[in-house]
């Protein structure tokens, strides 16, 4: 009878299993639409795309076809280039936020828009609309997550806070360590990436500014 059991529960896990990569596999396919079809729409090649996004024809190829799941980084440069934010091309139905006077000058703590939520990163916009030059985002970094293992870079600056948890940032050829408490500030156009190696979720305040 136990053996039963375990191989049930073997069968059972294994369904499971499935089921979740099949979400996956869905998600991936329904992104990779979403990529083509504004890139058709507005008359870019994959070559024009991959030379706006900065990211390879053949990444851009498997994308569209759903073959793989892009990282944090390709969802931010693919959206950027083809003029749509992040979070988009993962939803495009969900909620613009409220309008309202007061979200002119104030945004509450469960009010924030969602940005970015894919790969363990979820990034929710802090700012308010009255902030066109600084946009603030609230982060939260899951363990074993990060923004991939390319550096990027992009014109600006940046200015963060370490709320909770570590975060381990590269800036150039340096990574530096960061702790709860700790504040970081660079140029974007320097190459940078970021990862949480901790056992926790780590939270960030993060501010891009355009200059």
């Amino acid at each position: 009878m136990p053996r039963t059991k375990t191989s049930q529960s073997a069968r059972d896990e294994l369904v499971e299993i499935g089921r979740d990569l099949a979400d996956l596999d869905n998600e991936s396919a329904q992104i990779g639409k979403r990529i083509r079809d504004l890139r058709v729409g507005a008359g870019m090649t994959l070559t024009d795309l991959s030379k706006a996004a900065k990211v390879s024809i053949g990444t851009l190829s498997q994308l569209e076809r759903g073959l793989v799941s892009p990282t944090v980084r390709t969802l931010y440069t693919v959206g950027n280039a083809l003029g749509v934010a992040p979070a988009w091309l993962i939803d495009p139905s969900q909620a613009a936020g409220p309008s309202n006077s007061e979200s002119t000058f104030i945004v509450r703590a469960n009010r924030r828009q969602k940005f970015l939520d894919s790969g363990g990163i979820r990034k929710d916009i802090a700012s308010p609309a009255a902030s066109e030059r600084l946009k603030g985002f609230f982060m939260v970094i899951e363990p074993g997550c990060g923004s991939g293992a390319e550096p990027y870079k992009h014109t600006g600056e940046e200015i963060g806070l370490i709320l909770s948890g570590t975060l381990e940032l590269s800036i150039d050829d340096e990574s530096y360590t960061l702790n709860e408490g700790d504040c970081f500030a660079f140029e974007s156009s320097r190459p940078h990436r970021f990862s949480n190696f901790g056992p926790r979720p780590a939270s960030v305040f993060w501010v891009n500014a355009k200059i």
